[in-house]
């Protein structure tokens, strides 16, 4: 004797209060979207979940449920367009340019210990004190002799560009950079032209680094400065117009920082305190 039980039939599923108000919130979120871009992404998937999980009755009600969350989908897709334009585009960029600025600086420190290294081995030492003199750019990468005389080998700093000429004298592009050295004169003030007499005791003590942008258009605005002591000041390009701080035919100054005309162009970077002593600036 066989036996079969007769299947029930599932009841339909039917729209409840929660998800009316799911739908509600969701089209809320997806048409804020387009003015708080931050909520694009949240509204796009939970449009798409909302819609797909929409129940199969009553059908009138659900053809319209669906119509909004397609509004809705319209709206969150919308307000992730402008949040790629708007946010995370710009974000990628200042996140490349920030790090670009931050290797101009570190070049910049990187000559800091170049420059503490000759002061110690007395590379360049003409009066003999023990105490050694500052370098050029070219001097420090030993592409030029050292005063005049003989290269540095193996040379203090490493992995530099070949030597660029620019309306101050020769400098290195280095990650989008010009990166110059400036040294006191014999004449007075300073210099970055090696073929320039030097003042070798004044330059145990003082030398002057610059890092500017070296084109424009490339998302680099800001130049740097750094002395023996690492004060660390930065300038706008777009602010210290007419057109300066870019390029080889628009470079700082060496006196830059303390000419009266560009010296309030300058402020310190990141509340940066410079050192108050020298290292081995005595025999």
């Amino acid at each position: 004797m066989s036996s079969s039980v007769e299947a029930i039939p599932e009841a339909p599923a039917v729209v409840t209060r929660g998800v009316l108000i799911r739908v509600v919130l969701l089209c809320v979120a997806a048409l804020s979207s387009i003015v708080i871009t931050k909520l694009a992404l949240f509204a796009a998937v939970g449009t798409l979940l909302g819609f797909v999980s929409l129940p199969d009755e009553p059908k009138k009600v659900v053809r319209v449920l669906k119509a909004s969350l397609i509004v809705a989908g319209v709206a969150a897709t919308f307000g992730t367009f402008r949040f790629l334009v708007v946010e995370a585009v710009p974000g990628m960029v200042d996140g490349g340019t920030g790090a670009a600025e931050q290797r101009a600086v570190s070049r910049l420190r990187e000559i800091l210990f170049a420059e503490d290294a000759l002061r110690k081995n007395a590379f360049i030492d003409p009066d003999n004190d023990r105490v050694g003199s500052a370098g050029f750019l070219g001097e420090l990468t030993g592409e030029i002799g050292v005063r005049g005389h003989e290269r540095l080998a193996p040379p203090v700093l490493e992995s530099y560009p070949s030597l660029v000429d620019t309306k101050i004298g020769p400098g290195a592009v280095v990650g989008g950079y010009f990166v110059i050295i400036c040294l006191p004169a014999r004449a007075g003030g300073f210099t970055a032209r090696p073929e320039d007499a030097v003042d070798d005791e004044r330059a145990e003590r003082e030398f002057r680094a610059y890092a500017w942008p070296a084109e424009r258009g490339q998302g680099l605005t800001l130049a740097y400065f750094l002395d023996e002591h690492e004060r660390i000041l930065l300038a706008d390009s777009n602010a210290a117009e007419p057109r300066r701080l870019v390029g080889t035919d628009a470079p700082p100054s060496c006196d830059d920082v303390a000419a009266p005309a560009t010296a309030n162009d300058w402020r310190v970077w990141r509340h940066k305190k410079p050192r108050t002593t020298l290292p081995f600036a005595k025999p």
